[in-house]
């Protein structure tokens, strides 16, 4: 875990996770004949990460930017459903992240404000920089290279880095 220093401190009752490469590995996904994706191999660790933070006590939700069907799709086939209070998926909703309203939505289903949230994400472009824009603490999950790593403005700075979903219990414990 790396701590990149711009604290801000407030009580966490919340998670918020994306949906890919941060709980399922895009590279996996299975899709049918006719395009729909079907399923996908959950990262390892997310059961148990995901058990973690609801047995702590913080409520969950994912805010996925993704096609309704083949996210629905691939939550239900791995079994991730049971894991969160909310579900925001940007097509249900007819915006992505890194738009505010996406969050306001989560967090709204999540009855908390965003200084008490944290948002779990692997891209810093909707992720980090949705979360940050909010006023949540933004934790970047960093396991591959798919995507830039490149930060530009105070924006695009996660509070926190974080190379495997193992780390985030303790994480969160510290927030």
């Amino acid at each position: 875990m790396i701590y990149t220093g711009k604290g801000k401190h407030a009580m966490i009752e919340a998670a918020c996770f994306d949906l890919g490469d941060t709980l399922v590995a895009e590279e996996s996904v299975i899709h049918d004949s006719s395009g729909q994706a079907i399923t996908a191999n959950v990262i390892e660790g997310a059961f148990e990460v995901l058990k973690a933070v609801r047995k702590n006590g913080y409520r969950v939700a994912m805010i996925a930017n993704a096609h309704s069907t083949d996210a629905r799709n691939i939550i239900k086939a791995t079994g991730l459903q049971d894991y969160f209070d909310a579900v925001i998926i940007s097509e249900e909703v007819g915006i992505e992240k890194p738009c505010q309203r996406i969050f306001e939505l989560a967090l709204a289903k999540l009855s908390t404000k965003a200084e008490n949230a944290v948002m779990v994400g692997n891209r810093i472009d909707t992720d980090i920089v949705g979360a940050n824009r909010m006023g949540m603490k933004s934790v970047w999950f960093r396991w591959n290279d798919r995507h830039s790593d490149a930060i530009h403005s105070g924006e695009e700075e996660p509070d926190f880095i974080i190379h495997s979903l193992s780390e985030l219990p303790g994480l969160l414990a510290l927030m």
